[in-house]
């Protein structure tokens, strides 16, 4: 028997391709941190592990290689996405700057949880709308495992005060991931790049467009989950 749905109090949202339209940038930066290194990668095979620490991904790459080179890797991707600039070109998705507006304005507490690094989140913050346009938040530089590890949204759950009703909205499997691993459901928007088929295999509570779209619906989405993860009355719903 499906349960009574419980009222969303909280959200937290990731940021890189669900907030900020970042995740290309981020594949590049990856792709020339690799070509440094000797190493060609596909763009499609990059884009899939975006959402995962760079201390994860990293290895995801690059295997059993000596840690000196998964550590230079990642410096590589630093000094490419943050000091040469890339992540200057971010910009908002549409409706990224409202939706966070609205959820203020109907009282639901919000955290940004990125597994980004903090220096540039702090420039998307400016860019949302300011410190003021959220509650809290939380970046790999605050835990001590990055997604898909449940760190980064523990710790952001938390510093909301763990409300009974919260959800993720996030843009990949690995946000969904770690979302379930600590009992919340993850509804997805397909604006960083990651197939619809994929999202929900991987077990997103729902599915939407892009930001605009996820205010949209919503009504239906702070309705609340059913204990199987399912939401209400939600037209995008994955069952």
């Amino acid at each position: 028997m499906i349960s009574t749905p419980t009222p969303v109090a909280a959200v937290l949202l990731d940021i890189d391709g669900t907030l900020m339209d970042s995740n290309p940038l981020h594949v590049l930066a990856w792709q020339r941190a690799f070509r440094r290194l000797g190493r060609h990668e596909e763009g499609s095979r990059v884009l899939h592990l975006i959402g995962m620490g760079g201390d994860k991904l990293a290895p995801e790459v690059l295997g059993d290689a000596p840690q000196h080179e998964l550590d230079r890797a990642k410096e590589l991707w630093l000094e490419e996405y943050s000091q040469k600039g890339l992540v200057e070109h971010a910009e908002p998705f549409a409706g990224a700057v409202e939706l966070l507006a609205e959820l203020r304005r109907r009282g639901v507490r919000t955290a940004l949880a990125s597994s980004g690094e903090r220096s540039d989140i702090d420039r998307y913050v400016e860019r949302l709308g300011g410190p003021g346009s959220f509650d809290e938040l939380v970046s790999s530089n605050d835990v001590r495992a990055s997604k898909p590890e449940p760190d980064i949204f523990a710790l952001a759950l938390e510093k909301l005060g763990k409300p009974a009703g919260a959800l993720v909205i996030g843009d990949t499997v690995w946000d969904v991931a770690a979302a379930r691993a600590i009992g919340l459901p993850c509804v997805c928007v397909l604006t960083g790049g990651i197939e619809r088929s994929v999202l929900e295999e991987a077990g997103a509570a729902a599915v939407y467009d892009d930001p605009a779209d996820v205010q949209a619906h919503l009504d239906d989405i702070l309705a609340g989950g059913h204990s199987d993860g399912s939401l209400p009355g939600c037209d995008h719903l994955i069952v």
